[in-house]
């Protein structure tokens, strides 16, 4: 009896490590995603700003259209993020996660020239 419960303890905390990492990929999948898409947001917001009434309002549209995706994105981070020890997760994250290596040297570097 208790080497079954052993082998279930064992496979329920290797589960659930899957299910963190499964999760952090996804995080990353989609923050990596959300970096690609900010120079066609910049773009689509310089172009609001210029041109005639038909080029802004298209370029509205697509903005709109960019900021929902981008919104959506976020919610279903956060929602995986709510599954986890913020702390734990953010660690994992950092260490798993290439794209969130480089964000988190440009925040630093923002600090750097901020001082």
């Amino acid at each position: 009896m208790k080497n079954i419960m052993l082998v279930s303890l064992t496979f329920l905390t290797l589960s659930s490590c899957s299910n963190m990492q499964s999760d952090i990929e996804k995080v990353c999948e989609l923050t990596t995603q959300t970096m690609e898409m900010m120079p066609k947001v910049l773009e689509t917001s310089i172009k609001v700003g210029f041109g005639d009434e038909n080029s802004k309002k298209e370029a509205q549209k697509e903005l709109d259209k960019l900021q929902l995706e981008m919104e959506q994105t976020g919610e279903v981070v956060e929602n995986i993020k709510s599954k986890y020890n913020e702390d734990e997760f953010q660690a994992a994250f950092l260490e798993n996660c290439e794209v969130a290596k480089k964000m988190l040297e440009i925040g630093e570097g923002l600090q750097d020239i901020g001082e």
